[in-house]
């Protein structure tokens, strides 16, 4: 097959839609399918040259959140070169400008289209403080995925929520995680010392967007009380994002700001933990959790969102009401204090790890794609 993705956000911009999509695109080609990427001109890495299969567009800074890239496409340039290389299928990742672009594409020269869901809009806008453009929100985007034949949930919980807004042509797209890049053998005294942990302390790691929708502020908010009861626990805060500066502004104790890791860097950060704590209210699938559970990390995170696809409280994690200061408190705690709970949450998170494999995954994407062509086929004849 040819497949022509298009999304706002891919590599070089680390965030879970792009890693999610650049995984994709190697996976498709390693089986052997040809793969096209239209998305954003993000700015370069010093010395990097760009992923071949990429075509970029002209862009800006989004204001409210200057990592992502708003996007100007350039139709008719888009339009030449998807004919050009002649797709059998076009795969819409984000829903605004490259969304739309390849939406338009994908009409007039005739080709299918699916859409993948990534992203929690309802969330984020009562985050955001803008809970008003919903309305229209929903609207569009009901017209928006209204032209795809199908329309890829990364979990049950966020595809039951999109047929509530009358969304039905609804596929599950789940994700896996690779045990050569998350693995406890990745654990590193090292990176501890770096941290100024020494034997018989304790490393609290949070990893992901450093940004105010992941309620980071939640988990700051009740490091203080928790830093007073466990002396020796320290917390280290991965990723980048608006937050970052805040954050080591504020000189809490014991907090460090590591920025982004990525390779073996991140690898050794997920593994080196006594705890990882995930209090996101926003996610469709949550991605850096099930990162934390392969690398044997006894893990705490919000009881909401995609995260129960996979999150058993007590099994393979600790889960707290979403928002709840009181109760993240209490379940850091608990598990800063109870080396038993810690080692039945790591068995049971390295399990759950070892029963989602990335080719499976990969696999029933490949054949959902076959199914939707199968159907074009019998439409057009």
């Amino acid at each position: 097959m040819r497949i022509a993705l298009f999304s706002d956000v891919y590599w070089p911009m680390v965030s879970g839609v792009g890693i999610t999509l650049t995984r994709l695109a190697d996976a498709l080609e390693a089986r052997g399918h040809a793969v096209r990427v239209y998305s954003a001109a993000y700015p370069m890495p010093a010395e990097t040259v760009d992923r071949p299969e990429v075509h970029r567009s002209p862009c800006v800074p989004m204001p409210l959140y200057r990592d992502v890239q708003w996007a100007f496409p350039r139709q008719r340039e888009i339009e030449n070169d998807l004919a050009a290389f002649a797709p059998d299928l076009v795969h819409v990742a984000t829903e605004v400008s490259m969304g739309l672009a390849g939406a338009k594409a994908a009409r007039r020269l005739n080709v299918p289209m699916v859409a993948s869901a990534h992203t929690d809009y309802q969330k984020y806008a009562e985050w955001y403080g803008v809970p008003w453009v919903l309305g229209a929100a929903w609207l569009y985007l009901r017209w928006f995925y209204g032209r795809a034949e199908r329309v890829f949930c990364p979990s049950r919980v966020y595809q039951d929520f999109l047929r509530t807004k009358g969304i039905e042509r609804t596929a599950l797209w789940t994700r896996g995680v690779d045990p050569a890049q998350f693995h406890p053998s990745f654990r590193s005294e090292e990176f501890r010392r770096r941290l100024g942990l020494g034997p018989g302390d304790l490393l609290v790691t949070y990893v992901g967007r450093v940004a105010r929708e992941k309620d980071i502020g939640l988990l700051l908010d009740v490091w203080p009380e928790i830093a007073d009861r466990h002396p020796r626990a320290t917390l280290a805060v991965v990723g980048q994002g608006p937050l970052e500066a805040s954050i080591r502004q504020r000189g809490l104790p014991r907090v460090h700001v590591t920025g982004l890791l990525q390779g073996r860097a991140l690898s050794e950060a997920y593994a080196s933990a006594d705890v990882y704590t995930f209090p996101s209210p926003t996610e469709t699938f949550g991605n850096s959790l099930l990162e934390a559970l392969a690398s044997g990390v006894p893990s705490i995170a919000a009881d909401t969102g995609g995260v129960l696809e996979f999150a058993r409280h007590g099994e393979n994690a600790w889960l707290t009401r979403a928002g709840d200061r009181a109760a993240l408190d209490a379940g850091l705690d608990r598990l800063l204090g109870d080396p038993a709970l810690r080692n039945r949450l790591r068995e049971g998170a390295l399990r759950t790890a070892g029963e989602r494999r990335w080719d499976l995954v990969y696999d029933r994407l490949v054949a959902d794609y076959g199914e939707v062509l199968e159907n074009a086929r019998r439409r057009a004849a």
